[in-house]
C-alpha cells in the first residue's frame, strides 16, 4: 500500500494568524520518520508544509490529508519519496537531481544531438524555415530526417534496455511506453529564431492503436528510408524538424531541461540558441521526484536529501 498522494487543498489557504502555510490549490503528501509532508505540485509554487508527529502512521496519511487540507479523495500515487527512474528526468519538488544522472551518457547524447542541430541550421541557411516552404523536400533534408529518427530510435532504446527490457527486437509497440512516465507529449517546441514557424509537440497525439501512423515525422522517415524513389517527397522540411525537435525532446526527458548557473549546464543553453521549450506541467501531474526528507528532531527544519536511489520505471 503506497502512503503517497495527490490532494486537493479544499481549504486554502490553511493556517493561522493571517499567515497561511499551504496556499497552492494542488499538493502531493507522504509520510517521513515522526514527520507528514506536503509539497505543491504547481511549478515554481516552492512551498512546503510538514508536521512533526511522533505518532506518524503511513496508514493514516489519508486522515491526515483529509484533516489538514480537507479532500476526502486523495489521488494514491504509487511511488516511493527519494526515488528516481532511470533515464527518465522528472522535475523534483525541490532541490536538484543532478546526482541521480549519468554525466557520461548525457554527455555522449549531447555530441550526437549537436550534430543534428549543426545539420538542420545548415539546412535553414538553404531553406528559410516557415509555413510556405513546410513542404520542401529534397535528399539533404531526408538524409537529415533519418539521422534525426535514428537518434530518436536510439534514444527510446537506451532508455527501455537502462530499466530492464530485455527484448532483442524493438518496435513503436515498445517505444510507445515511454509516452506517460516520460510525458513527452507534454513537451512543445518552437524555433527561437523563426517566430513564423509554428510551434510544435513532437510526441503530440502518440497512439498505442497507431504507434508509427499517429507520428507523421517518423512514418515519413520509415517510408523514405525503405522506399526512396516513391516517397522521396515525405522527407520534407517540417518533418525533419519535427524530427529533430523530437530528440531535442528525448535529450530534455532523459537528462534535465533546467540550468543550474553552478554546473554551466551548456548543453541546455546550446539547445535553447535553436529550440524555445514550453511544458504543460498541469496535463501530467506524476512528472515529479519527491527528495527523500530527513527530520531529526522538532526544533529543526526538515532537511532534503538528495542521494537519489534509482529503480526501474515500472512499464
Amino acid at each position: 500500500m503506497s502512503n503517497t498522494f495527490f490532494f486537493r487543498n479544499i481549504r486554502n489557504p490553511i493556517g493561522g494568524g493571517g499567515a497561511p502555510l499551504f496556499q497552492p490549490l494542488r499538493g502531493v503528501a507522504f509520510s517521513g520518520t515522526n514527520c507528514l509532508y506536503a509539497f505543491p505540485i504547481e511549478q515554481g509554487a516552492g512551498q512546503l508544509y510538514w508536521e512533526f508527529r511522533p505518532e506518524a502512521d503511513p496508514a493514516k496519511t489519508r486522515d491526515w490529508i483529509l484533516e489538514r487540507f480537507g479532500d476526502s479523495d486523495p489521488q494514491e500515487w504509487n511511488y516511493v519519496p527519494g526515488t528516481a527512474y532511470k533515464r527518465i528526468f522528472r522535475r523534483p519538488v525541490c532541490g536538484n537531481i543532478h546526482s541521480a544522472i549519468d554525466q557520461g551518457k548525457k554527455a555522449q547524447s549531447f555530441v550526437a544531438l549537436k550534430i543534428l542541430l549543426d545539420k538542420l541550421t545548415a539546412v535553414f541557411q538553404m531553406v528559410e524555415p516557415s509555413t510556405a516552404n513546410s513542404a520542401a523536400y529534397g535528399h539533404l533534408i531526408r538524409e537529415l530526417l533519418i539521422l534525426a529518427c535514428m537518434e530518436v530510435e536510439a534514444s527510446w532504446s537506451a532508455v527501455l534496455r537502462e530499466n530492464g527490457v530485455t527484448r532483442q527486437r524493438l518496435n513503436t509497440t515498445d517505444y510507445i511506453k515511454l509516452l506517460q512516465p516520460m510525458a513527452l507529449d507534454t513537451y512543445q517546441l518552437s524555433l527561437s529564431s523563426y517566430q513564423h514557424f509554428p510551434c510544435f509537440t513532437p510526441f503530440g497525439g502518440w497512439d498505442a492503436a497507431r504507434a508509427t501512423q499517429s507520428l507523421i515525422w517518423y512514418d515519413s522517415y520509415n517510408k523514405t528510408k525503405h522506399d526512396r524513389e516513391s516517397n522521396l517527397h515525405l522527407a520534407t522540411l517540417e518533418n525533419a524538424i519535427h524530427a529533430v525537435g523530437a530528440a531535442v525532446v528525448m535529450f530534455y526527458a532523459q537528462y534535465g531541461y533546467t540550468v543550474e548557473s553552478a554546473l554551466g549546464e551548456q548543453p541546455v543553453l546550446f539547445i535553447r540558441t535553436i529550440f524555445s521549450l514550453g511544458i504543460d506541467h498541469a496535463r501530467s501531474e506524476e512528472a515529479i521526484y519527491i527528495p527523500k526528507m530527513v527530520f531529526e528532531v522538532p526544533q529543526q527544519f526538515p532537511t532534503p536529501s538528495f542521494e537519489w536511489k534509482l529503480v526501474d520505471c515500472p512499464f
